[in-house]
């Protein structure tokens, strides 16, 4: 069986790409050989009772990228790390997306973003063609390239929001399979048109996934399999599942 830790890994690099959107980087061969794109890892913030679940937004030989948002006392603690200190993580987490040879168009919106860098890392690996499109408030800094970035001020690329382009962007793309991580109203969105157009989807979703495992049932949701309603958790059936099992509530 597979150690999953908890490791106490050192931080390479966290810095501030956005706004309260920060990028860290830490060392971890286990992790980096074991993720897929759409798995998290589990992270506990100083004292804290309930870890943070960050997705892994890329990897290389020995090391790992995380993608995360501050949003309250854990992320802050977080934030305020420096190179050099050490950062305790389980994981790598839950299922990813899948990967097959089709044609993708992988659609990342805020700190969503992090899963899809690192599916469109790995399409780019196996020669399988991808577009993608990345939806942000304002200019990111970071070196990955879009097919297609919308931000809100329009200080990059398109402006407006996803809702304001993605029908024309599909018809240009003509994905075989779509692939998102973001806001449930842009998941929600976006699958709807999938599922119209008779188009693949899979959704990364986010939930309060304190224990990343399953046992505190924390992330508990109802899926839709064919007729019948099935009790999943997030962090261990998911955060990657079919758009047509999802109850938006």
């Amino acid at each position: 069986m597979q150690n999953k830790g908890p490791f106490f890994l050192k931080i390479l690099e966290n810095i501030e790409i956005s706004d309260k959107i920060y990028k860290m980087v830490l060392e971890g061969g286990s992790i980096a050989h074991n993720s897929s794109p759409g798995q998290f890892v589990s992270v506990k913030c100083a004292d804290l009772t309930l870890r943070r679940p960050l997705s892994i937004a890329g990897v290389t030989e020995n090391t790992f990228d995380l993608i995360y948002k501050i949003k309250g006392t854990g992320t802050e603690y977080l934030a305020a790390l420096k190179p050099g200190d050490t950062a305790d993580v389980i994981g790598p987490l839950g299922n990813g997306f899948s990967i097959e040879n089709k044609n993708y168009l992988l659609i990342g919106c805020g700190v969503g973003i992090a899963p899809i860098i690192f599916m469109g890392n790995i399409l780019e690996q196996k020669k399988i063609p991808y577009k993608s499109i990345g939806c942000f408030k304002s200019k990111y800094k970071t070196d990955n390239e879009y097919t297609y970035c919308i931000t809100e001020d329009g200080s990059s690329g398109l402006k407006g929001r996803l809702n304001d382009h993605f029908e024309y962007i599909l018809s240009q793309a003509k994905p075989d399979i779509i692939c998102i991580c973001g806001p449930n109203p842009a998941m929600q969105y976006v699958t709807e048109i999938a599922l119209k157009k008779n188009i693949d989807i899979e959704v990364a979703l986010e939930g309060d996934m304190a224990c990343g495992t399953g046992v505190c049932m924390g992330c508990a949701i109802k899926i839709k399999k064919g007729d019948k309603l099935e009790s999943a958790k997030i962090c261990k059936d998911g955060p990657v599942f079919k758009g047509e099992e999802i109850i938006w509530g």
